[in-house]
């Protein structure tokens, strides 16, 4: 199975959350307190949702090994890709529905990282937070007629509220320093040779010597010619498997390299292949544009 991960997608998904948070801090004002720090918390806590999402379905052998699957999940499912999201929806609400610190804890550590908390700075964000979505609806209804009103704090200072704020922005950037240092290797360069070389495992068709990168960083057939030279060595699976390629590159390339009589049928593929075949269809699912025009590396 060909690992989907990409550092940079991590990298600019936290860049993303923590200019919006930087722009909240900036904005804050009296009468806009309470709102924008829920909106921060709300913009941080859904930001570790989905790259906890993210990761586990790049590494699915980090599933919790308690989580059960329904049997109707195997019997309606048409792929094996979309049990393992719903595996992992079922992970990630096992421990979204814990105390903050609990949830950054998970985060942290199905990704191995060493990266140190602030347990009574969570502890009291949490309680800021869950004092302003829930006792202020306490006090206006349960407490209405009584005098049994309960107040984290009325009116905490705005920097309170700043405080809290940027230390979510010091946990994404901590986190990133972590990931980068692990994982700066896993590149588009890096995944689009690796769905290559696990889909041609014959020496024909090396990846050097059908791609190369355009000036603005796109990958383009180095030789037409060559290609369909290398072509006519080519197994039947593995001509299903270059069409599928080409079809994404360029719509009227196959017709040049090969001929469809080369294609086999479904009943023709073996096991072995057909395993690619799935692969190749979950892969550019996730990566339509990979081999067509996305830039991989800088121009």
């Amino acid at each position: 199975m060909i690992n989907n991960f990409i550092y940079n997608d991590i990298s600019n998904a936290i860049l993303n959350t923590n200019t919006a948070l930087n722009e909240i801090t900036s904005s804050i004002t009296s009468a806009t307190a309470k709102p924008y720090f829920i909106y921060a918390y709300s913009l941080f806590e859904s930001t570790i949702t989905e790259i906890i999402r993210y990761y586990i379905k790049a590494f699915p052998y980090k599933i919790d090994k308690t989580i059960s699957v329904n049997k109707d999940l195997f019997l309606t499912s048409p792929r094996a890709s979309d049990i393992i999201d719903a595996i992992i929806d079922q992970n990630i609400r096992k421990y979204s529905s814990r105390s903050l610190y609990a949830y950054i804890q998970f985060f942290i550590s199905i990704q191995d990282l060493d990266l140190s908390l602030n347990e009574n700075k969570i502890k009291d964000i949490s309680d800021l937070r869950n004092s302003i979505v829930h006792d202020d609806i306490k006090n206006s209804l349960i407490y209405k007629h009584t005098n049994n009103t309960k107040n984290y704090n009325e009116n905490p200072p705005i920097s309170l509220y700043k405080n809290h704020i940027c230390y979510f922005i010091e946990i994404l950037d901590l986190y990133n320093t972590c990931m980068e240092e692990k994982y700066y290797e896993y590149t588009l360069d890096k995944l689009a040779r690796a769905i290559w070389e696990y889909t041609f495992s014959t020496p024909i068709l090396p990846f050097d010597a059908v791609w190369e990168y355009h000036s603005e960083g796109y990958l383009t057939i180095k030789d037409i010619d060559d290609l369909k030279s290398r072509a006519t060595s080519l197994s039947k699976s593995e001509h299903l498997f270059l069409a599928i390629f080409l079809q994404q590159y360029n719509n009227d390339l196959n017709n040049y390299i090969h001929d469809f009589n080369k294609i086999p049928s479904l009943v023709g593929i073996d096991t072995y292949n057909k395993a690619k075949l799935v692969e190749l269809i979950d892969f550019f699912d996730s990566f339509p544009l990979l081999f067509n025009g996305e830039r991989i590396k800088p121009a």
